[in-house]
């Protein structure tokens, strides 16, 4: 049915002009986008320009003024069908003069532009409608030029992968942002302390952001449920973070201290993934007994050797994963309380030398990984209790 009625809206629209695109309010097919591309004149009745470079076989030289024209522009998409893993390195199809765009609409609401070639967007673009910004895999060092840009109506900002961005705009002007994504925006260095003026944010996710080493000691944000540092070997410190939280991440960061003051208040908590340089968890982590579903710990520091007690309150957990722990010696006594539990990975936890005589009280565990534990040499007896197993991995 979604289809039938996409096919019939585009039909509408063609139906605006049979013959000349630029008469038309929105353009989605390429032939007819290169036409308007190439050959620009005034174009007032386009709306929306949506492109899947996927469709584009050879490279488009855009005029530095190629917009001028399209005054009513409200939706911009230059993308990739598939952007989940853009090579920055690869080059795009788009090509820009060396000074960049000189003009871009202000009417604009949505700019999606994978791999944006320039270095910034242009100076005298006023982009007090934008309410998505989505361009991954960008050659841009910074947005504009300058900090004062009024951004009152973003809620989406997504540079992903722009490896060469150094800096970001000032966030007290975006009141209404509500995701952040710089994963992978590997020469960024510190994310403002104005941050903690976007009471509406949700999410924010720096993964794989290697040099940032300046990130507010102070997120106590209302309305934010995800926050990802995984990969961020500078950033030492997990900065307090408020009880809306559901997802935490960062594993393989500089974080070797989890205390109980950072993560036991964190009452509606359901996914953590801990891990790398990790030196303890606080027993205080048996406090997300309501909540905790997901316990993800990835190496862990040297000190490392076991998991509080504690954890056999959270009952409610689902997905207990201890991956390449090689320092780890033991499990918890109490363990088989954990009657939610359908995971337990302990793949590559070498110094475990034996599971706990209560593991036949996991009445809900589907599966188990032993992979590479070479220090366990007998399985308990009550390993036979688990019913609901489904996937032993030795």
């Amino acid at each position: 049915m979604h289809d039938l009625i996409q096919l019939m809206c585009k039909e509408i629209v063609l139906d605006e002009d049979r013959w000349d695109p630029r008469k038309r309010s929105r353009l989605w097919r390429h032939n007819d986008i290169l036409q308007v591309l190439n050959k620009p004149k005034r174009v007032e009745r386009v709306e929306a320009l949506s492109l899947d470079m996927s469709q584009v076989s050879r490279i488009i030289q855009l005029c530095p003024k190629v917009f001028e024209e399209m005054d009513n522009l409200r939706l911009l998409r230059f993308y990739c069908l598939d952007d989940s893993h853009i090579p920055t390195k690869n080059p795009t199809k788009l090509h820009l003069p060396q000074q960049g765009l000189e003009y871009l609409p202000n009417t604009l609401r949505l700019l999606h532009w994978d791999r944006y070639p320039s270095a910034s967007l242009p100076s005298n673009f006023c982009p007090e409608n934008m309410v998505y910004l989505k361009m991954p895999g960008s050659s841009l060092t910074q947005l504009w030029e300058g900090d004062n840009v009024p951004l009152v109506n973003l809620k989406v900002c997504d540079l992903r992968r722009s490896e060469e961005l150094i800096k970001i705009m000032d966030l007290s002007g975006v009141p209404n942002l509500e995701e952040l994504y710089l994963g992978g925006c590997s020469s960024l260095v510190e994310i403002p302390s104005s941050l903690q003026l976007c009471r509406k944010l949700t999410k924010i996710i720096v993964s794989d952001c290697i040099n940032l080493c300046g990130f507010p000691s102070d997120l106590r944000l209302t309305s934010l449920e995800e926050v990802g540092l995984e990969r961020c070997p500078r950033i030492t410190q997990l900065p307090k973070l408020p009880s809306t939280v559901k997802t935490l991440y960062m594993y393989s960061s500089g974080i070797k201290q989890v205390t109980a003051a950072c993560i036991g208040h964190l009452t509606r908590l359901r996914k953590l993934y801990v891990g790398g340089v990790l030196e303890s968890l606080p027993c205080e982590i048996g406090f997300l007994i309501n909540c905790l579903e997901v316990l993800s710990i990835w190496g862990g520091g040297p000190k490392l050797i076991s998991i509080p007690d504690t954890i056999c309150n959270i009952t409610g957990l689902v997905w207990l994963l201890c991956h390449s722990c090689k320092n780890l010696e033991s499990l918890p006594n109490g363990i088989g309380r954990l009657k939610r539990l359908k995971t337990l990975y302990l793949a590559g936890c070498s110094k475990i030398r034996s599971l706990p005589s209560d593991i036949g009280g996991l009445t809900s565990l589907e599966c188990l990984v032993l992979t590479g534990c070479c220090s366990i040499t007998s399985l308990p007896e009550s390993i036979c209790d688990l019913e609901s197993l489904k996937w032993l991995s030795l």
